[in-house]
């Protein structure tokens, strides 16, 4: 079986995470991607971020968070290992490149088959426990 490195971005606000869908994919997933050569994470989100949603990354307010590995979805017979970085977006995000949509997506609501399943089973998950209040109070 394959595996495949990511480097993701969770944008957190009032209990949503920004979560995109690729042109002619079923899944909801991160935004961010593939290490080029010679990248590091956070270099991976800067480029990943612009090219997916024309808007920049406070570099300031990341925080990594661990690696989580799953099933990649829709690819079969492949696992996924997804670097993760919590942090803020400079400018607003619009759909890009192979990104055909946006959604802010309730933390708690794991449980969707449209979600890759790295976020169903863990990612979601462990970001509900980690930010209560932000998920209970709306982030403020």
């Amino acid at each position: 079986m394959r595996t495949i490195l990511k480097v993701g971005l969770a944008v957190l606000s009032e209990g949503r995470i920004l979560l995109v869908r690729k042109r002619g994919g079923d899944h909801l997933i991160l935004p961010g991607g593939k290490p080029e050569e010679g990248e590091n994470d956070i270099d991976t989100l800067e480029r990943e971020v612009c090219e997916e949603l024309g808007c920049g990354i406070k570099r300031t307010s990341l925080n990594y968070s661990g690696c989580f590995s799953d099933r990649a979805a829709g690819l079969g017979e492949t696992l996924v290992s997804v670097r993760l970085y919590i942090g803020e977006l400079t400018g607003t995000p619009q759909p890009r490149a192979e990104i055909e949509a946006l959604d802010w997506y309730p933390i708690q609501a794991s449980d969707s088959p449209l979600l890759a399943p790295s976020l169903r089973n863990s990612i979601l998950p462990s970001l509900a426990r980690a930010n209560p209040c932000s998920v209970e109070e709306g982030g403020k």
